[in-house]
């Protein structure tokens, strides 16, 4: 299995845990420099894979709006500022 199939298999809560532990190895002073090299070549391919997830969800959220009829619905994008306003 390649990293593009096991980065598409892993949740959003698995690569920021992952990109967590890249960090703390990159900190490490004992860490080879080609060792460097391929975990920040690591970190960069799950980020870009976090981004796009993150933003194919924010492009996905939609709210369910009620027209004046109370019969008919529209979807609408996802207002932020609305959030937390329930």
């Amino acid at each position: 299995m390649d990293k593009d199939n096991t980065t598409q298999e892993m949740t959003l809560e698995q690569i920021f845990g992952r990109l967590d532990e890249i960090t703390s190895s990159l900190e490490d002073a004992s860490v080879g420099l080609e060792a460097s090299f391929a975990l920040y070549k690591e970190g960069s391919e799950l980020l870009k894979s976090a981004n796009g997830r993150i933003d194919l969800v924010r492009k996905q959220v939609q709210v369910l709006q009620q027209t004046g009829s109370g019969e008919e619905f529209t979807l609408s994008p996802f207002d932020e500022n609305l959030a937390g306003n329930e």
